[in-house]
């Protein structure tokens, strides 16, 4: 198998098969996590920020930016076994941040109870972990979500 930094390289090697279903959804779900590092540069960049990590609330999340570009990205990871509600983190900047991507929904693809933020989240004027503006989540539980302004 062959890999390369650039987006115009792509992995070759033997097709990934999965024949159960719980499989399935995790190679459907990995698979569309590259997809998503592929398309927003700030994911391949040097710009990293840790917003918050909390050991209590196994909650993780962080910045990615394209230096001198923008191009922001938030990663927020949860480990917690139970979704969390109205859950505060800081945002590089205000307004409306797409949800890129929310692994809940392959959890039994397509999961009919994903629990998420439907699609999008308002950063207001609220300072919060050291930005000037700040969204409330709903986190999956045990879940992983991708937040960016717009898809390349």
């Amino acid at each position: 198998m062959t890999w390369g930094a650039a987006p115009s390289c792509a992995c070759s090697g033997p097709r990934l098969e999965a024949p159960e279903p719980a499989m399935r959804d995790f190679l459907r779900c990995t698979r569309e996590l590259i997809r998503l590092r592929w398309r927003l540069p700030a994911m391949r960049a040097d710009g990293f920020r840790v917003i918050d990590a909390h050991d209590g609330n196994r909650f993780l999340a962080f910045h990615r930016w394209v230096p001198g570009a923008g191009e922001d990205v938030v990663v927020v990871v949860s480990l917690a076994d139970q979704p969390r509600y109205h859950y505060r983190v800081g945002f590089p900047s205000g307004g409306r941040w797409l949800e890129a991507f929310n692994s809940d929904v392959y959890d039994h693809w397509v999961n009919p109870q994903v629990v998420g933020n439907a699609g999008a989240v308002e950063a207001h004027p609220v300072p919060m972990h050291e930005f000037d503006h700040s969204a409330e989540l709903t986190l999956p539980p045990n879940a992983i979500l991708v937040f960016c302004r717009s898809f390349a």
